[in-house]
């Protein structure tokens, strides 16, 4: 009967160890979309015109990661420029997500890379990581411009939903950018599974997050609680303009309204009415041109002032 009594809790342990580590492994993998299917998807929901996008000139980049797998990413040059604006994209997609503010920055000089996360489009990497070594991907690229076009160079990032959190994460830890433009970030990855478990499966058993995090840690190296754009951000100075869609049903608006309220200077709020989650752009393209640029003319006023 004791034999019987332990090998039934032997077997339960070890289910629900193998139940973590496959939930481990489809956080990490989500099903992407794939490359081309998110071009034709981008032309199908108005943010790419198909013969602007293969009139314009540009340059496909494969350059190493930190971590032996190689970075993609699109840049769209302007002739005599050193202002670059490198735009992360958001989970399960690629670059073409973001080829909707090309002209927007474009008109304004700056040379324009999309960039392909790790596990995404064209890139390489096996899992995804929300953010951990996104943000050396991110690096990796600055470290590139400045190669390229000198340590003056002029660098601004603008992240959405996940690319949104590696870019804050990337400006925490990097002078080199000169601001950031995070629209419908996550605060903190921890937090968001909590959200995300109870209104997706009317769970509240939050011990599973910490076990799954501890799984990650043991096979890759860092855990969610590593995962924290909300940390620290009250002691960079790096200009921040954050940006989110008031009907994000996904990352909640009061993650960035509790980041807006910890950076303590050198940051700017915009709200989008109507907009959900990564839609402020195609919501109002108009108003977030205009916000994005005053925000961006405000800096090179203040960089103009320090020369």
């Amino acid at each position: 009967m004791v034999n019987w009594i332990i090998w039934i809790v032997l077997s339960s342990l070890l289910m629900f160890l193998i139940s973590l580590y496959l939930i481990s492994r489809l956080l990490l993998s989500p099903k992407r979309v794939p490359y081309e299917k998110t071009y034709k998807l981008g032309i199908q929901k108005g943010e790419i015109d198909d013969r602007l996008f293969r009139e314009k000139k540009k340059e496909e980049l494969f350059i190493p990661s930190y971590y032996g797998y190689k970075l993609h990413g699109m840049l769209f040059p302007v002739e005599n420029s050193r202002k670059v604006m490198i735009i992360a994209h958001g989970i399960k997609w690629s670059l073409f997500g973001s080829f909707k503010y090309v002209e927007m920055f474009q008109r304004r000089g700056f040379n324009v890379l999309l960039c392909d996360h790790r596990f995404h489009g064209l890139s390489g990497g096996t899992y995804t990581s929300f953010g951990y070594y996104e943000k050396d991907d991110l690096k990796v690229w600055i470290d590139y411009f400045c190669a390229e076009m000198g340590e003056e160079v002029f660098i601004g990032l603008l992240g959405e939903s996940l690319g949104a959190a590696s870019a804050l994460e990337a400006s925490k830890r990097d002078h080199r950018v000169k601001f950031c433009i995070a629209d419908c970030a996550f605060s903190d990855f921890s937090s968001l599974l909590r959200i995300r478990l109870k209104l997706d499966f009317k769970l509240r058993f939050y011990p599973i997050i910490d076990l799954v995090s501890f799984i990650i840690k043991l096979r890759h190296g860092w855990s969610f609680p590593e995962v924290s754009p909300i940390k620290g951000l009250e002691k960079t100075k790096t200009p921040i303009l954050f940006i989110h869609g008031k009907e994000d049903r996904f990352i909640p608006l009061q993650m960035t309204l509790d980041m807006f309220k910890r950076k303590k200077e050198n940051k700017k709020l915009y709200l989008v009415p109507r907009a959900g989650h990564a839609e402020a752009f195609n919501v109002d393209p108009k108003g977030y041109e205009k916000k994005v640029i005053d925000f961006i003319k405000e800096i090179e006023g203040v960089k103009a002032n320090l020369c």
